[in-house]
């Protein structure tokens, strides 16, 4: 009705003009390009249209004697086009300013003027104008063009915005292998007007609403863009394209007709999209034989490709499309220029992915155009380039993660057990490999799992999704007795020379000197040939449980505990990823005597996650600080053709001064004995014959029938160059048998020991 108002009255306002005006009373030039200029920027657009030329809106001739241009425009297109020009171009404002006016003759003026929008994304566009300025039935009237909105344009051309998608950056190991990247997708899409004649189908709508056939037309695109509608109205082409495609593409059950082609956008009409693996060349080749159907492998889609599959699984992460909350928080401090998410966007979901996923999204750029008849891009109004997002690197290294990988593949088998490995630089906090067994393969969330392979995955008896490296929590057994060795050594209770002299009954020890002992007897692992006295030495080597369990007693709770929390028990460790956070007792729980006696040898309620344990281990190598573990390394760009860092993380300790440095020079000879192969030590196994090593065993009944344990490996390079400093714990969770007690030292050897290279300065081999 507003509108409709607004257009009787400057119907009004010309027909006063015409009948009180004489050539020499007519309103000045510039007067009508003002009161033009003057609507349009209030965005009063049927106003607008009262003051233009009939020669170009034919119903705007008072006489109709006026002979109208072969291009011409009604209200309802005149009003359309500036609301996509406010719409498509995000403006806030228009605003002009005359430079000056020609005299062309006693009936044509030409107004230059300079046209400004300020846009939202793009801010003050500014363009110069001409504005012809004629008098016909005795009126000054605005001879407008498409030209008066950008000079490039011109009738039956269009304008819009386009997209400049930023490149998800990849993800690489620190050699720089990539183990996630941004691959483009093969798509398969028709041009729809060489399928169907658009006027066709205005005659299909013009028929079925009873329309005038112009009206008809002006409503095809729209139509189009609707799925119902398409259908509706070019059933009959989209079966036939349909059949045709579908000879070289297998279309599951769920990809009717109607849920492959949903609508059609500036004439492209997508049919399906594949990764470059997923179709033969011959399918493509055949695929673009057929009329109207072509094929695109730069343009129209990108897809994150794993690969390598399994590698670093639970640590990498994967994507996904982002839910609502995702959404809104993503959004917070980006603009519309940089490329706001949707629900269709593609997000980290998980891990590294979804931890850096703004560094990894980037920030997208947008061009304006001018688009000529036959599709191209005639005119680039206005660039913002895009910034593909960051390459995110880590500290992992490609060859030993992969290797670390096979070993724990190739030990463990079956559903019944399951692991986690994690190497790690105690002096750089650098994580050089972690893995988690069983696992699964990433691509499988990008490409869509079957119900039967989710399902399958989901109900595996050893939970391939469960993240064991940093998420499990494990009783440490054994490796924990160096902290309560250490422990007992830093607080004076005793000195490595203390030797136990209790009464042990067949391996079994009842405590005295705690009052009236109601719990179960301390057993110890029987051993053949033990090494006396019962010193701390020997009982390192033997990992006596009731050596330690002992040492805890005679420390004290308060003593103890407080030892180990400085250690970070019970804290949350600062990682790139989140960690499950380690504990000496379970909340809520009190520590009695035998709680106490248990803990000491790394039972009773004590639960570690096997990073965590690398960490305290990192400690006896690093001076007693524990360092905070680090999985990222640096961030890196593409500037033009530089290659460049940007970021990049630096070591940091995360607690100083742990342990004294005088206890890790006593504890380390125990636990190089503990692995010497001419010993009688738990870790003789491990036989690493081309470096010095120290290290623990360990190993923890689980289950109520403690028919399963698990079974770990902790141990560490000695006298080495920074670079080669490592530590590395093997944690199984396997059957209580024989067969799989020697599975961690096969894993640790291949970890611990260095790769044998040939020496460049050797004399070649006699053949």
């Amino acid at each position: 009705m507003k509108k409709l108002l607004s257009f009787i009255l400057a119907l009004l306002f010309i027909a006063a003009c015409f009948s009180g005006c004489t050539p020499e009373s007519t309103a000045a030039d510039t007067d009508v390009f003002n009161m033009f200029m003057t609507a349009v920027k209030n965005k009063q657009f049927i106003e607008a249209f009262s003051f233009i030329s009939a020669r170009v809106a034919p119903s705007n001739s008072s006489s109709g004697k006026i002979q109208a241009n072969d291009h011409t425009i009604d209200i309802f297109d005149f009003e359309s086009i500036y609301n996509r020009l406010l719409n498509v171009f995000r403006i806030n404002q228009i605003s002009y300013k005359i430079n000056f006016e020609e005299i062309v003759n006693e009936s044509r003026r030409n107004i230059n003027y300079t046209l400004t929008y300020d846009c939202e994304e793009a801010g003050e566009l500014s363009f110069e104008c001409v504005m012809p300025i004629v008098l016909e039935e005795n009126l000054w009237r605005v001879h407008w063009q498409p030209s008066n909105i950008f000079p490039d344009l011109d009738w039956e051309e269009t304008f819009g915005r386009a997209t400049l998608a930023a490149k998800r950056g990849d993800i690489l190991t620190k050699d720089g292998t990539v183990i996630a990247e941004t691959i483009n997708l093969v798509t398969i899409y028709a041009v729809f007007s060489d399928i169907v004649d658009y006027r066709t189908v205005a005659e299909r709508i013009a028929s079925e609403e009873s329309i005038p056939f112009e009206d008809a037309l002006n409503k095809v695109n729209s139509y189009l863009s609707k799925t119902e509608t398409l259908h509706k109205y070019c059933n009959a082409e989209l079966t036939d394209l349909y059949n045709e495609v579908g000879f070289y593409i297998d279309f599951s059950e769920k990809e009717t007709i109607e849920k492959v082609f949903k609508s059609v956008v500036n004439d492209f009409l997508l049919i399906k999209q594949f990764r470059p693996d997923e179709i033969t060349s011959d399918k493509l080749d055949a695929l673009e034989q057929i009329d109207g159907v072509r094929i695109d492998t730069k343009n129209y889609g990108t897809t994150r490709l794993y690969p390598y599959g399994e590698l670093l699984a639970h640590n990498l992460g994967y994507v996904g499309s982002a839910s609502e909350s995702e959404v809104k928080s993503l959004n917070e401090g980006r603009s519309i220029a940089d490329g706001l998410y949707t629900t269709d966007s593609i997000v980290g979901k998980a891990g590294i992915e979804r931890l850096y996923e703004t560094k990894l999204r980037g920030r997208d750029g947008f061009y304006y155009y001018i688009r000529s008849t036959d599709g191209s891009i005639k005119t680039v109004l206005y660039r913002k380039d895009r910034e593909n997002g960051f390459d995110v690197h880590l500290t992992i290294d490609f060859d030993l993660q992969k290797r670390t990988e096979e070993l724990l593949d190739v030990v463990l088998f079956g559903e019944d057990t399951s692991g986690a490995v994690i190497v790690m630089n105690p002096v750089t906090g650098e994580v050089e490999s972690m893995a988690s067994y069983p696992t699964y393969d990433l691509n499988k969330f990008v490409t869509g799992f079957s119900s039967e392979e989710y399902d399958a995955i989901v109900n595996q008896k050893n939970t391939p999704f469960l993240d064991r490296t940093k998420r499990g929590l494990y009783p440490p057994g054994s490796t924990f007795k160096v902290f309560t060795a250490a422990a007992a050594l830093d607080s004076h209770t005793m000195t490595a020379n203390y030797e136990f002299t209790g009464w042990i009954d067949e391996d079994y020890w009842t405590p005295t000197g705690y009052g009236a002992w109601i719990w179960p007897r301390i057993k110890r692992t029987q051993v053949n040939n033990r090494t006396l006295p019962l010193n701390m030495t020997n009982c390192m080597l033997h990992s006596d449980n009731i050596y330690f369990a002992n040492a805890a007693l005679m420390m004290g709770a308060d003593t103890f505990v407080s030892y180990l929390n400085d250690l970070g028990m019970s804290s949350e460790m600062p990682f790139d990823l989140t960690t499950a956070r380690s504990q000496v007792l379970s909340s809520g729980e009190t520590m009695n005597y035998k709680m106490l006696a248990d803990t000491g040898y790394g039972q009773g309620q004590v639960l570690v996650t096997p990073l965590q344990l690398a960490v305290m281990y990192s400690a006896l190598c690093n001076e007693g600080d524990l360092p905070a573990p680090r999985l990222t390394e640096s961030f890196y760009r593409t500037d033009g053709v530089k290659y460049e860092c940007v970021e990049e993380t630096e070591y940091s300790v995360w607690i100083e001064n742990a342990i004294t440095e005088g206890t890790i020079q006593t504890i380390i000879p125990m636990l190089k004995a503990v692995v010497d192969p001419t010993k009688n030590g738990t870790g003789r196994s491990l036989r690493v014959t081309n470096v010095e090593v120290a290290g623990k065993t360990g190993s923890a009944e689980i289950g109520g029938d403690k028919s399963r344990i698990i079974s770990w490996f902790a141990g560490f390079r000695l006298n080495v160059d920074t670079e080669d400093e490592r530590v590395v714990i093997v944690m199984l969770d396997v059957p209580d048998t024989t067969s799989y007690s020697t599975l961690k030292f096969q894993i640790a050897r291949e970890l611990l020991k260095f790769n044998d290279q040939p020496d460049p300065n050797a004399p070649p081999s006699n053949p």
